[in-house]
């Protein structure tokens, strides 16, 4: 079976891996049609999260199920789904909850033995450990290159959206325009949103947020924070989402939110130190709301009817489709930003 490992820091390779099984009754085995790459996928290629030479990267794929175990009763061969980015057990006090990435047995698909060792998805079969909890069917009017983001993109866009509380009229500032922000734009709107403002350096990004209804903000051309005061009549945005997974992303959020006003960490941190100013916090009542990893399994339903109604199509972020062997390539464009989501097809 092929798959794509990590090989060295800025390295993948696409090699012949042992075909997987299944090793307990609640076990699936799953056939990728699809899978892709993200930008947290970075964070392995970069080092930033630790990862041994020869584990399997990826976290997003969809494709038909080949095998169950005794124990699985929602699914069985031949069934079309999407899997949950993070395997967890479904029955605990946090997965009852809507919070399954709290779950004491949350683990991370393609992130090695640090997160959990689950294997990557960027391969031909997955093993989905908990298959009834972190699978979820694709309707008969949603393909396979749409679904896929039912299992991590558009989940996660949506967590953004609710955890900044948006209200209609509101005005919604986004910090980074990748197909994460993309998503909290266009979800943020159709929430009812009266201005979502995108900031971001990618022309390519600010295009296809202004096509999403968003106003597109350069921060590299002016002073973000003047242009959110003069599109917010000097106050600031409502909220604003930190969608990239840095510090100065973060901090760029403080800054442009108004008085009274949220601020979202929904991107992926590394281990920077956030240095909070704790009186101007307190004196401007600004509320921070850390994501923590996405619960999907509560927010995906949702997701998956939003495309399956046609009220959003994640392809307009789709900027290639390779074959899953071009996996190395498909890396490299990503991390110089010449791709906005890349498909792989095993």
């Amino acid at each position: 079976m092929r798959a794509v490992v990590f090989e060295d820091i800025g390295s993948v390779r696409v090699v012949d891996v042992p075909e997987p099984s299944l090793e307990d009754p609640h076990d699936a085995m799953v056939r990728v049609t699809v899978g892709a790459v993200c930008g947290s996928d970075l964070h392995a290629y970069h080092g930033t999260l630790p990862m041994d030479p020869g584990e399997r990267l990826g976290h997003e794929a969809a494709g038909v199920v080949e095998q169950v175990g005794a124990a699985v009763s929602a699914f069985e061969p031949g069934d079309r789904v999407v899997i949950a980015f993070g395997n967890a057990c479904g029955t605990c006090f946090f997965c009852r909850r809507g919070q399954s990435s709290l779950c004491a047995s949350f683990r991370n698909h393609g992130f090695g033995a640090a997160a959990g060792g689950l294997d990557g998805m960027q391969a031909e079969r997955v093993l989905v450990p908990n298959a009834d909890a972190n699978l979820l069917a694709v309707p008969d009017n949603v393909d396979d290159d749409r679904a896929v983001f039912a299992g991590d993109v558009l989940p996660t866009a949506l967590y953004g959206v609710q955890l900044a509380r948006v209200e209609p009229g509101d005005t919604v500032a986004v910090i980074g325009a990748g197909p994460v922000g993309y998503f909290v734009a266009r979800l943020a709107l159709l929430r009812g949103a009266g201005r979502v403002l995108a900031l971001d350096l990618n022309p390519e990004r600010l295009r296809l947020a202004a096509e999403a209804g968003a106003l597109p903000v350069d921060v590299g051309a002016s002073d973000p924070k003047q242009q959110v005061k003069e599109a917010t009549d000097g106050r600031g945005a409502d909220a604003a989402v930190e969608a990239v997974g840095s510090l100065a992303a973060l901090q760029s959020a403080a800054q442009v939110v108004r008085r009274g006003g949220t601020v979202v960490g929904l991107g992926v941190p590394g281990d920077e130190t956030l240095e909070l100013p704790l009186r101007r916090t307190w004196n401007r009542a600004i509320t921070y709301r850390f994501a923590g990893v996405c619960p999907v399994h509560g927010l995906w339903d949702d997701a998956m009817r939003a495309i399956a109604e046609g009220r959003l199509d994640p392809l307009n972020v789709v900027s290639h489709r390779m074959p899953l062997e071009d996996a190395p390539k498909a890396y490299e464009l990503f991390d110089r930003r010449e791709a906005t989501k890349i498909l792989l097809y095993p």
